[in-house]
């Protein structure tokens, strides 16, 4: 049997979800969902158009496009070009079952077999954050150049649409590395990976099979917030299932999990309680600032092109009878986005006796790297930041739900909220964003401003749900720092 290749996306798919992978070589194609390449590109923080971001700060030359029908002539024209120490885009590299494309080889001074300089790795990514799925993918390229040049770059960068780099040693990761590397081969040989299911497997063209083999077996992962060395942990002391965990002695749990907080026993222990009855669990009640003006506000961007291009907000006015009324800023390209922050700013102004609601950090980050962008008073960005909630915490801060994740999505859907496009999402957003731009078709435009309308009414849904129901009787110790 011929052995499978070992390529720098397994990477990628492992820290989704080590199943993808399996099933990617071992499934039944019928269940495999498509997946838009955009979709793709931006669940993997890339740059859609990497190229024009990279000439913008670094010269290179580019493999010819057709030669990559067939890798092996592309791996060949980039040793070539490495031989003659030029800066190579989307070149190939190759070692035995090895196989690696870098945005990125950049020749620097120093000594290796092609002559006096060596060769170091960049990826082109949205944003300089270096999570062990990027650090691995850069330090496989970077153990494939060892074995090509005879010297292993000391650093590997990622390069951001700014041309800012972040850099990190190689050496500091490379055991991390090769123990994931080990789990990656056993799964190519055909060991398929232990039931788990985890936010990441949401990415994947395999949900749908993650979702039902989890839950035929009712594994202990199906808990919110339990990680796979967690899964490991709780599986050495007899906890498999879900009921395993909801009938388990909590005290008796903490004489073996010593280590553990307690507060994170109570949490597991509750959320299978949660999961077997089918029920909520009200844990407090979280406070409301009374106020005349409920604003819910969601943001939609495109981090491929860098770009936050819909700034969508609720107005409620708790003392009039009328409909809350949604509103919203656009821009349709980054040229545009300093008007559409402006106007935020000065709708912002016209605020009083107010809250802002959002669901998770993302608004906050965005109005952050706004400021940073373009700025804005002190006054108002004191204003924002006092006057903002995070519904998110506040869900896990006062009730477990019979749920797998606690997304927008899911909360709100377990509420009541049904939105108009079934499959809709934030990275789905972008797609639509992006054959709007192509097409300018105005049902895509509409399509995206209703998609974006029904996430700030879905966090109204989940706010007013919190606001109308009680703790349970039997109160249960929850430290909320665990979320």
């Amino acid at each position: 049997m011929e052995q499978e290749q070992l390529r720098a996306e397994h990477f990628y798919k492992f820290f989704q979800c080590p199943h993808w992978i399996w099933y990617d070589i071992y499934g039944d194609a019928r269940h495999k969902k498509q997946i838009p390449p955009l979709l793709e590109i931006i669940h993997q923080g890339k740059i859609v158009d990497g190229e024009r971001v990279l000439k913008n700060h670094k010269k290179f030359e580019e493999v010819k496009p057709e030669l990559f029908r067939d890798l092996d002539e592309a791996f060949l024209a980039t040793l070539e070009m490495m031989k003659q120490g030029k800066n190579i885009y989307h070149g190939v590299l190759m070692s035995e079952n090895w196989v690696g494309m870098p945005d990125l080889l950049e020749a620097r001074p120093g000594k290796s077999k092609f002559g006096n300089w060596e060769y170091v790795v960049y990826d082109a990514q949205n944003s300089l954050e270096l999570r062990d799925e990027n650090k691995f993918q850069l330090i496989f390229y970077s153990l494939i150049l060892e074995r090509l040049q005879g010297t292993r770059p000391k650093e590997a960068y990622a390069i951001d649409p700014q041309g800012n780099e972040r850099s990190f040693l190689v050496e500091d990761f490379v055991d991390q590395f090769h123990l994931t590397r080990i789990q990656i081969e056993k799964i190519l040989n055909g060991e398929k990976p232990s039931p788990f299911l985890k936010s990441g497997c949401k990415r994947t063209p395999w949900y749908s099979l993650c979702l039902e083999e989890t839950k035929g077996c009712n594994d202990v992962s199906l808990v919110y917030k339990l990680s796979q060395a967690d899964q490991r942990r709780l599986y050495d002391i007899g906890i498999h299932t879900v009921e395993d965990m909801a009938k388990a002695d909590v005290d008796d749990l903490q004489a073996k999990l010593e280590d553990w907080p307690f507060d994170k026993l109570v949490r597991f222990n509750n959320q299978a309680k949660a999961l077997v009855s089918n029920e909520p669990m009200i844990i407090r009640k979280p406070e409301f600032p009374e106020v005349r003006y409920e604003v819910y506000f969601d943001i939609e961007s495109d981090p491929t092109r860098d770009t936050d291009y819909l700034l969508g907000f609720l107005v409620k006015d708790t003392a009039g009878t009328t409909e809350p009324e949604y509103k919203y800023f656009f821009a349709k390209n980054k040229e545009e986005e300093p008007e559409m922050w402006k106007k935020f700013l000065d709708f912002l102004v016209t605020l009083e006796d107010f809250v802002i609601y959002h669901y998770a950090f993302y608004e906050r980050q965005v109005f952050d790297r706004l400021v940073l962008r373009y700025g804005a008073p002190t006054t108002l960005v004191h204003k924002f930041k006092e006057n903002t909630i995070d519904l998110h915490l506040k869900v896990v801060e006062s009730v477990i739900l019979p749920l797998y994740f606690y997304s927008l999505k899911d909360v709100a859907k377990y509420f009541g909220y049904v939105w108009n496009t079934s499959d809709a999402g934030g990275a789905e957003s972008v797609v639509w964003f992006s054959e709007w731009l192509d097409k300018g078709d105005s049902d895509i435009l509409k399509k995206i401003l209703k998609y974006n309308e029904d996430d700030v009414r879905a966090t109204l849904l989940i706010k007013e749900w919190l606001a109308q129901h009680k703790p349970t009787k039997k109160k249960e110790k929850l430290d909320s720092s665990e979320e």
